[in-house]
């Protein structure tokens, strides 16, 4: 599946580390301070940027370590107890050895392995075992100061700071360069190269992101509109303010960009709008946010019921077909929910008028979609006990032994298949209408989309579903 989010950087392994030898002296002004999310990529970019000005202009940089406290007091990091471990070492390095911790960020970046750590603190001139005494030794002392300072600051995600204020500017090189050179006494500030003449930029089209409070804006894809528009700002808004309602009266799903269509911004995207990523709205270019989760604003309530989007030879759909079979037999799905299954491919007429279908993994499987809804349509009652026995081996082209051990005749199935391809091209076309294209996808009560197994057990009700055995958001895209 094409998506926006592809064309960022990987800030781990992609971008150059430069090591320092000694921290940088303090500034009167051009200060900047970064609390960082120890494996988030947005937060390493960031780094990357502010180091690499810090080195070119002199300025003073310093990175803090960003951790949460719940109500109990322990603490956590979003990306679990890797991301909670780095975090400790780091506030050791800003504490204990506040000079290394630049060269040891440089080291890490090109070190990113688990225990890449290492050899890190050993680039940097840290002892890695005296490294990691402190840091878990009273690890709830550690983290406790990383916590308190952050507080102070008000930080609670990744920030960077010019001077004390956040810095509100585009994550470009020479937007950063310039706001901190600027922020430099008058006699320490870098000049313009001999003989350049800055040429005026044309502004950049407008950008509202329509969100609620569940379903929040990705800064990540703020960044990558950045990216095709520099200094582009992104205007938030509320789905149920009444300045949403006035500006976007209707509104398919959220979150949603709304980009402002000029001949511009029409020219600069010709490549992502022919490749379908954006629609086109009352005079705006819309990018809806599927990567994980989302809402179907405009979409009429399907009270109690759970439709689930997969191909039928996808592992990740017969893992999740498997996991909600297993659930409503045991009873661990909300009381009265109905399950719901649609598939995920395309399908056209030819000249003829005769139906074409394509799907990720090849004629058989959009066979075995077909032939599933003429089993839910001809034999409902049997279509669970099918699925159950046909994802034992749901690459197998003997589907006849599923049909057999759930009591169904093959033969009678075989006769249907001309009307389950009319149900199939119905159904492709239902699916693709709301923009679904990775197995497995959710879509709760009609309106709450989600992405993967891993998702759909984060929502109230099926948070006993049995857990996914991979990655929660894995999935096939077509």
């Amino acid at each position: 599946m094409k998506k926006i989010l592809l064309l960022l950087a990987a800030a781990w392994l992609a971008c150059p580390a430069f090591a320092q030898s000694a921290p940088a002296q303090a500034r009167a002004g051009g200060k900047l301070e970064l609390y960082l999310e120890a494996m988030d990529s947005q937060s390493w970019q960031w780094f990357f940027l502010a180091d690499t000005v810090r080195r070119r202009l002199g300025s003073e940089l310093r990175v803090h370590p960003l951790v949460s406290r719940g109500k109990d007091g322990s603490y956590s990091a979003k990306r679990g107890e890797p991301e909670l471990a780095e975090s400790a070492r780091m506030a050791v390095l800003a504490g204990v050895w506040p000079g290394k911790m630049l060269s040891y960020l440089n080291a890490r970046s090109l070190a990113p392995s688990v225990d890449g750590w290492r050899d890190a603190a050993l680039f940097a001139g840290v002892n890695p075992d005296d490294l990691e005494k402190r840091a878990t030794a009273d690890n709830g002392a550690v983290l406790a100061k990383a916590y308190a300072a952050a507080k102070a600051a008000g930080v609670s995600e990744t920030v960077l700071l010019l001077d004390g204020k956040p810095y509100s500017g585009s994550p470009r090189l020479m937007a950063l360069y310039d706001a901190v050179n600027a922020a430099l006494p008058a006699a320490k500030r870098a000049p313009l190269p001999a003989g350049y003449k800055p040429q005026p930029k044309a502004p950049p089209p407008g950008l509202w992101v329509l969100v609620t409070p569940e379903f929040p804006k990705n800064e990540s894809l703020i960044s990558v509109f950045d990216r095709y528009f520099e200094g582009i700002k992104a205007v938030v808004l509320d789905y149920d303010s009444a300045e949403r309602a006035a500006k976007f009266p209707v509104v398919d799903f959220l979150p949603a960009y709304f980009l402002e269509a000029t001949p511009a911004a029409r020219n600069r995207l010709q490549n992502e709008l022919a490749a379908g990523l954006f629609k086109e709205k009352n005079g705006f270019l819309v990018y809806e946010d599927r990567q994980r989760r989302g809402l179907y604003a405009s979409r009429p309530e399907k009270k109690n019921t759970v439709e689930l989007f997969v191909m039928s030879q996808c592992p990740f759909g017969a893992m999740a077909e498997n996991a909600l079979l297993d659930a409503e037999k045991n009873k661990l799905l909300p009381e009265g929910a109905k399950l719901e299954i649609h598939y995920i491919g395309d399908s056209k007429k030819n000249e003829k008028g005769e139906l074409e279908f394509s799907s990720l993994h090849g004629q058989p499987e959009w066979e075995e979609n077909a032939r599933q809804l003429v089993i839910a349509e001809k034999f409902p009652g049997k279509l669970k006990a099918y699925l159950a026995e046909r994802n034992k081996d749901y690459s197998s082209a003997d589907w006849q032994k599923a049909a057999k051990a759930a009591g169904l005749d093959a033969g009678k199935i075989e006769a249907g298949m001309e009307e389950g391809k009319k149900l199939l091209a119905a159904d492709f076309a239902a699916t693709g209408e709301l923009g679904i294209s990775t197995s497995p996808s959710f879509v709760v009560d009609g309106k709450k989309f989600m992405v993967g197994l891993g998702e759909l057990i984060k929502t109230p009700g099926f948070e006993k579903v049995p857990p996914p055995g991979q990655s929660g958001g894995a999935g096939c895209a077509k």
